[in-house]
């Protein structure tokens, strides 16, 4: 919260890699609705490209300050972003066709972080997507640096860029696999 309160992450544009990412693997868009769900949406900057595409697009993020950015910028859209802990809820009713996040996740404990992946399972439908972009990994050289918090691969940072983020999970591949086992990777 102090972050976007303090206007530290006000990003405006959609993360390239997303948009990669979307065009590269969506391809049943066509003339059905087609809704996306956002995890840790922060101020928004993704939303955007979404509505221009007239794709249903819906938010969840933590942060108060981040989500009434969200819906001064969009009024009309206003009903579509809720703050929440996804860690515990995704709020949303229906099922999605992509349910991303980039690099929220990652900042959770791995009991938190395996919640939130059962939720995001429980959210997507039968033939949906989810992309996870930008989670730690244990080859990451801040791996071994930091403080250890709820369990060996969940530190937090007094120096270098980590600072000041909270909790930051790293993953290896057996943990995204074990993580993974009921999605089709």
């Amino acid at each position: 919260e102090l972050i976007y309160k303090n206007k530290k992450q006000a990003n405006e544009w959609p993360w390239s890699e997303l948009i990669s990412y979307f065009y590269r693997y969506i391809k049943e868009i066509n003339n059905k609705k087609f809704n996306v769900l956002e995890i840790g949406s922060g101020t928004g900057p993704n939303s955007e490209f979404f509505f221009k595409n007239k794709i249903i697009y819906k938010a969840i993020e933590g942060s108060k300050s981040a989500v009434q950015f969200q819906k001064k910028k969009y009024p009309k859209y206003k009903k579509n972003f809720i703050c929440t802990d996804f860690t515990k809820s995704l709020k949303f009713k229906e099922k999605f066709d992509l349910i991303f996040d980039r690099g929220s996740i990652t900042h959770n404990s791995d009991q938190a972080i395996q919640k939130t992946v059962e939720l995001i399972k429980d959210s997507l439908k039968k033939k949906g997507y989810f992309f996870g972009l930008d989670w730690f990994s244990t080859s990451h050289s801040d791996f071994k640096k930091g403080t250890i918090t709820t369990d060996k691969y969940t530190k937090k940072f007094k120096n270098g860029t980590l600072r000041g983020v909270g909790n930051v999970h790293f993953f290896n591949k057996a943990q995204l696999k074990k993580l993974f086992k009921s999605f089709r990777i």
